[in-house]
C-alpha cells in the first residue's frame, strides 16, 4: 500500500483512508465525505495534506476534525492552516486531555461529541467505548442489517509484518504488536484503566454489530466475512 496518498474503500465509496509513517509505524487517517465540499476527518496526518489538496478540494471546504483520543491530534493544527472551514470534535474526557496539550485555547474550540455530532452520513454513528483514559471515539457504519464498518483508535492494531527498523521491531516482539490483528500490551497498561468493563462492552457490541471492516490507527484494513470471530477471541485471549 503507497505511502502519504488516499485511498478508496472498496464497496465504501465514501471512505477514503491514507497511510503514512509516524514513527516507524503504520498510521492511518480517514476522510468520509458527506458531500463535494464537506467531509469529516479522523486523525489528518500532516503528510497526507497535500495529497488531499492535489485531489482538488478548495481551501474552504468544510472540514470536521474527529481526535478520536486525547492522543492523536498532531496533524491537527496543519489542517487548520490549510483550511479555512474547520471544526473540531473530541469526547469530553478527551476534550480536557487537549487543552492541557495546547490543542486549543479553551473548551468552546472543541466540540465535545456527547453534545453535539458532525453531519454523519445515513447509516453512520459514534461508539464510546467505555474503561479508556484517553476518551475514545469510533466511528461505525451499518453496512447491512447483519454487518458493519468499524473505524477504531488505539484499541487493535493490524500491521501486516513486523517493522524493518530495528529498535521499532524490538518493541513489536516485545509489546505483542504484530504481525496481525493484535491488542498490544500498551492498550493493557496505558490505555485501559478499566479493562473488564471495555471487554464486557467490546463483546457485547461485537454481537450486535458484526463488523466486516475494521480501520484502525495504526496498521492494515482487515476485510474479512469472519472478522467479528477473530476479534472476539482475540478479546477473550489478550483482555
Amino acid at each position: 500500500m503507497k505511502k502519504n496518498i488516499w485511498h478508496k474503500l472498496e464497496v465504501h465509496p465514501e471512505i477514503s483512508f491514507g497511510q503514512y509513517i509516524v514513527p516507524n509505524f503504520v498510521s492511518n487517517s480517514v476522510a468520509i465525505k458527506i458531500t463535494d465540499s464537506e467531509y469529516i476527518l479522523i486523525s489528518p496526518g500532516e503528510p497526507l495534506l497535500k495529497a488531499f489538496l492535489d485531489e482538488g478540494h478548495a481551501k474552504d471546504t468544510k472540514i470536521h476534525i474527529i481526535m478520536p483520543n486525547g492522543f492523536h491530534y498532531m496533524g491537527v493544527a496543519a489542517w487548520q492552516l490549510a483550511f479555512s472551514n474547520t471544526a473540531l470534535y473530541a469526547s469530553k474526557a478527551a476534550r480536557a486531555m487537549l487543552i492541557e496539550k495546547d490543542v486549543a485555547k479553551d473548551e468552546s474550540d472543541i466540540i465535545c461529541l456527547e453534545d453535539k455530532q458532525p453531519p454523519l452520513p445515513q447509516g453512520y454513528s459514534l461508539l464510546f467505548p467505555p474503561g479508556h483514559r484517553g476518551g475514545d471515539v469510533w466511528l461505525k457504519k451499518q453496512n447491512t442489517q447483519h454487518s458493519s464498518v468499524w473505524i477504531t483508535c488505539d484499541s487493535f492494531l493490524n500491521y501486516e509484518r513486523l517493522s524493518n527498523q530495528s529498535i521499532a521491531r524490538i518493541m513489536q516482539k516485545a509489546l505483542n504488536a504484530a504481525p496481525g490483528l493484535k491488542i498490544s500490551q500498551v492498550i493493557k497498561w496505558f490505555i485501559l484503566k478499566d479493562k473488564k468493563t471495555f471487554k464486557l462492552w467490546l463483546l457485547d457490541r461485537l454481537e450486535l454489530d458484526n463488523p466486516t471492516v475494521l480501520i484502525p490507527s495504526h496498521g492494515e484494513i482487515a476485510q474479512d466475512e469472519d472478522l467479528r470471530e477473530k476479534l472476539e477471541n482475540l478479546v477473550c485471549h489478550r483482555l
